[in-house]
């Protein structure tokens, strides 16, 4: 007896319900996809057995692995070098610096491993001591005539950035070091003055952090600053022996080292710089090192005694950090550039 069509409709339906049901259940077994743990994809586990901590992997400097220097030979095109001072790396890779005694920059295409030399500003006496990128543009400090020069990234001379002696009119000033972040803000080491000048983006003086002196918030003898990555300050002192932090608006937080500090390892700290997971690299001349401290200052080591010969440093004065994880150390007494690469774990 053949059932009614209405009756045939709902068996059909009933059926096509079940089969769907089963196949899911396959689905679902086979692929794990269940309520259960998906157990053939571990989460990397953090010392307190979080898995918070994995973003962090990765981001502490466990050792520098020292690269290759570019010594003062007479085949090299830059030769000969007599005052190398500050350094600093393109995005591209090319490695950027400045020889103060003989008033040139020079910069090295990674790539062609090609060195070329900066053009020259009309200037007189020209003193380039200290050199950063900002975006598509190469700026140098000249100590001589306290002038910020503009360069693209070929080095061909575009105009001065900024009269630094004219920055506050009312008192000296005598840049010494520089650095200037995302923002377009600026700050300068004003040695006349002892002094971190902070300029906003339309580079107007905002603030004078610091004054002379060897009490928190004074500087002794400046010697170099960066900005962090989250826009705050970080400042060294020489004759201290110590760095001074201030924030993102120009206050004073609190000294890192100093002569009284249990931990500190800096006998004369000089120029400095971060990488992006703000780790901080100090150039220490008075201790022939280089020292490498966490996101919240604290030391994790200090280089230079365990390298090879090539690459010990005898008077480093000036770091900076580039593409590939690498580490550029100025080295006056030996008059070359040593490179490093920043090995984390």
């Amino acid at each position: 007896m053949m059932a009614p069509p209405s009756m045939r409709k709902s068996l059909t339906c009933l059926r096509a319900v079940l089969l769907t049901v089963s196949l899911v259940s396959l689905v679902g077994c086979a692929g794990n996809s269940g309520p259960g743990p998906a157990t053939d994809r571990p989460v990397p586990s953090s010392p307190s057995g979080s898995s918070s901590a994995q973003g962090r992997i990765g981001t502490r400097v466990a050792a520098l692995e020292f690269v290759m220097s570019h010594e003062n030979t007479a085949d090299a095109s830059y030769y000969p070098l007599e005052r190398p001072s500050g350094v600093t790396f393109a995005a591209d890779g090319t490695l950027i610096f400045c020889d103060e005694s003989r008033g040139k920059v020079y910069g090295l295409e990674v790539g062609a491993a090609r060195w070329y030399e900066f053009d020259a500003p009309l200037s007189r006496p020209y003193r380039p001591v200290d050199v950063q990128v900002d975006g598509f543009k190469i700026l140098v400090l000249d100590r001589g005539g306290d002038n910020l020069f503009r360069f693209d990234l070929s080095g061909r001379w575009q105009d001065q950035l900024l009269d630094v002696a004219r920055v506050d009119p009312a008192v000296t000033t005598r840049g010494l070091a520089f650095d200037v972040d995302r923002d377009g803000r600026l700050i300068i080491a004003d040695e006349a003055q002892q002094q971190v000048l902070l300029l906003d983006a339309f580079l107007t003086l905002n603030m004078r952090l610091g004054e002379p002196g060897s009490l928190d918030d004074q500087f002794g003898a400046l010697a170099g600053v960066t900005f962090l990555p989250d826009g705050s300050i970080l400042a060294s002192d020489t004759a201290n022996s110590r760095l001074s932090w201030y924030g993102r608006l120009g206050f004073f937080e609190r000294t890192v080292g100093g002569f009284y500090a249990a931990d500190n390892v800096m006998a004369s700290p000089s120029g400095l710089d971060c990488d992006r997971f703000g780790n901080v690299f100090v150039a220490d001349p008075g201790n022939s090192l280089i020292h490498v401290l966490d996101a919240r200052f604290r030391p994790v080591f200090s280089a230079g005694r365990d390298f090879s010969l090539r690459g010990t440093p005898v008077s480093p004065v000036d770091v900076a950090v580039g593409p590939d994880d690498l580490l550029a150390v100025i080295d006056q007494a030996r008059t070359a550039i040593l490179v490093y690469r920043i090995i984390y774990e």
